[in-house]
């Protein structure tokens, strides 16, 4: 794991991102991906488009608005077979973020296949933001974990790395 790791991403409950996302009917996620690229547009050189985040952040507005048209004028079918086209769009979009963000994610922590915080393609096609923050929380838990076992030798003055033993 990077070392900025720590310092890029904060703890959050991954159960209060599934609920809000679904109360949201998907707009939480959209705002969770905002805000993971825009910590790591702030905090790291793997840089996310700014313009292709506000397209996609567009495309989703448009995306929800005309699901919600065609809802409250269900009586006309054409409505809604009218708008499959900007919902698949805005789910090309929505995906590709998704899988921006999990490989920048990926390169920030130094993970690779296989890796405890690696972020899986396909569990994160299905969870999205939640398995994301879900391994974020892991990895920050982990660094905490490192930090405090490190820490007892560091204040006795010791230059050991209990992790890896004792120089010979």
């Amino acid at each position: 794991m990077q070392k900025g790791f720590v310092e890029v991403f904060e703890a959050e409950s991954a159960l209060k991102i599934l609920v809000l996302c679904i109360l949201t009917v998907g707009a939480y996620l959209i705002y969770k991906l905002y805000h993971f690229s825009s910590l790591i547009n702030k905090k790291t050189d793997y840089k996310i488009s700014n313009p292709f985040i506000l397209l996609t952040i567009l495309m989703f507005i448009i995306h929800l608005g005309s699901l919600i048209y065609g809802l409250a004028n269900l009586h006309d079918p054409n409505i809604l077979i009218g708008t499959i086209g900007i919902h698949v769009v805005s789910s090309v979009f929505d995906v590709t973020w998704i899988i921006v963000v999990r490989n920048r994610i990926n390169l920030i922590t130094g993970s690779s296949k296989g890796d405890k915080l690696w972020l899986k393609p396909l569990i994160t096609s299905i969870f999205h933001v939640i398995y994301i923050q879900h391994k974020i929380n892991q990895g920050l838990a982990m660094a905490q974990y490192n930090n405090q076992i490190l820490s007892p030798a560091k204040s006795a003055g010791c230059d050991v790395n209990p992790l890896r033993g004792f120089p010979r």
